[in-house]
């Protein structure tokens, strides 16, 4: 079987060309005029197609990536202003250090993500306990009289600020001074 190229030759199975007579060539029509009247509008067809669904599936990755981070966002926005509020009525320094640090990271997922982690800190990993417990435990020191040691543990409660590891060893401070022994 012989194949007939665009040029008016034919090519053998071997892959050889050769000059084909304009008679043989379907009946004196140019093979030509087939490929530019329908193969090419049908490639360049095809070839539009493909290129128009790529562009919509960019375009709709993109769009899909966008809601994405914004949902990211709006969820590290709400926890860290919940975290923010549920330490409003206890420790408000606490409050105000997690709610100014969703403020300064608005629009910025990963800073609000930091946010979250210090109220969760604050809030899950006994930093509040342990103030609670160190503060309660110096009011009960200065009632009995031990005012230079209540006053001890309130410093370092202070200085301990939002520090899991700080606060842990003022509440141990505050039990070695009102549990001695």
């Amino acid at each position: 079987m012989n194949y007939l190229s665009r040029r008016g030759e034919t090519i053998d199975r071997r892959g050889d060309i050769h000059q084909s007579d304009p008679e043989d060539r379907d009946h004196g029509r140019d093979p030509g005029a087939v490929y530019l009247f329908f193969v090419k509008p049908a490639l360049e067809t095809t070839e539009k197609i493909t290129e128009s669904v790529g562009q919509q599936t960019r375009e709709a990755t993109a769009a899909a990536l966008d809601r994405s981070d914004q949902l990211q966002l709006d969820i590290a926005t709400s926890r860290a202003d919940g975290y923010g509020n549920s330490l409003r009525s206890t420790w408000p320094e606490a409050s105000r250090e997690v709610r100014d640090c969703g403020k300064d990271a608005r629009g910025d997922a990963n800073a609000m993500n930091r946010c979250v982690n210090l109220g969760q800190t604050i809030v899950t990993q006994q930093v509040q306990l342990n103030r609670n417990f160190a503060r309660s435990y110096a009011t009960s020191l200065d009632a009995q009289g031990k005012s230079a040691q209540a006053d001890e543990v309130i410093r370092c409660v202070e200085a301990a600020g939002f520090k899991v590891g700080p606060m842990q060893r003022c509440r141990n401070l505050a039990d070695r001074y009102l549990f001695p022994g």
